[in-house]
């Protein structure tokens, strides 16, 4: 998976489509205390900080970004290094070369944050990463999940639309690893993780475009773009009313819209 990542050069501020008021409420989820640390689990080049950064200038936390993906890693500390000052950039962030599962550390964590990140773990690796997140956590720890918000009458539909992506992209690992649960397996597995389940604290509608996909892991070939969307429609309307009724498909001049909601959750 790590090669496909490595190949993967996506902005996730871009396809993720995420609204800064959405941004804003996760913030306020959040709520960084000063002198507290912080990891951000898979956080590619570390969008949380840069956005937190827009609305609050100063870095008054320790924030580790645990990320397996050297290109991700590398446009990281690049970003952090124009935005701040060398003193600043080694005092408070810590850039770490590694996935979950190999990352070892005595260190105890105030926040342990799962940003649109657990997907990419297969279901039998799931609760594992459950587990080693609330190994992390200091006895007041906090985790953090921000993930797709799947009924089980949707969870199908969307899985299908993201790993014909990554079928027709060649990220054939990301294809083979993924896996996108529903709400009721996702609760199955904190549950089995030793993490009691509860309601998402929040729960959001966002649009995806495929377009946004187009150039950045379609790489502008317009004959996998048109397979894709053809793809799309096909199992859209083969699909059910429930889904129809809360999903809905809209043509474009450029590719397809879907309102899709993604969900946060806090877990103390």
């Amino acid at each position: 998976m790590q090669e496909d990542y490595n190949r993967r050069k996506v902005d996730y501020h871009h396809i993720h489509a995420t609204s800064n008021v959405h941004f804003d409420i996760f913030f306020e989820i959040l709520n960084i205390s000063d002198n507290q640390k912080v990891i951000d689990v898979g956080g590619g080049y570390g969008e949380i900080l840069l956005e937190l950064r827009k609305r609050n200038a100063n870095i008054n936390f320790y924030y580790d970004l645990l990320e397996p993906s050297n290109l991700q890693l590398n446009k990281g500390k690049e970003k952090f290094l124009k935005d701040l000052s060398f003193d600043a950039v080694q005092k408070y962030i810590q850039f770490i070369d590694s996935d979950l599962m190999s990352f070892t550390t005595e260190k105890k964590y105030d926040h342990v944050i799962f940003k649109m990140v657990l997907h990419e773990f297969s279901l039998e690796n799931k609760k594992n990463a459950l587990k080693k997140a609330k190994l992390l956590l200091n006895d007041n720890g906090i985790l953090t999940i921000w993930r797709p918000y799947l009924p089980s009458y949707i969870r199908n539909f969307f899985s299908a639309v993201i790993l014909k992506k990554d079928e027709l992209a060649g990220f054939n690992t990301m294809q083979k690893t993924r896996y996108f649960d529903s709400e009721d397996q996702f609760n199955s597995l904190l549950f089995e993780a030793g993490i009691k389940p509860v309601e998402p604290v929040f729960i959001f509608e966002y649009l995806f475009d495929t377009y946004r996909r187009f150039e950045s892991e379609l790489h502008g070939n317009t004959s996998l773009y048109k397979e894709w969307l053809e793809f799309i429609q096909e199992i859209y309307y083969n699909e059910t009313n429930a889904l129809k009724n809360q999903v809905k498909l809209i043509k474009g001049d450029k590719g397809i819209y879907i309102n899709f909601q993604r969900a946060i959750y806090q877990y103390k």
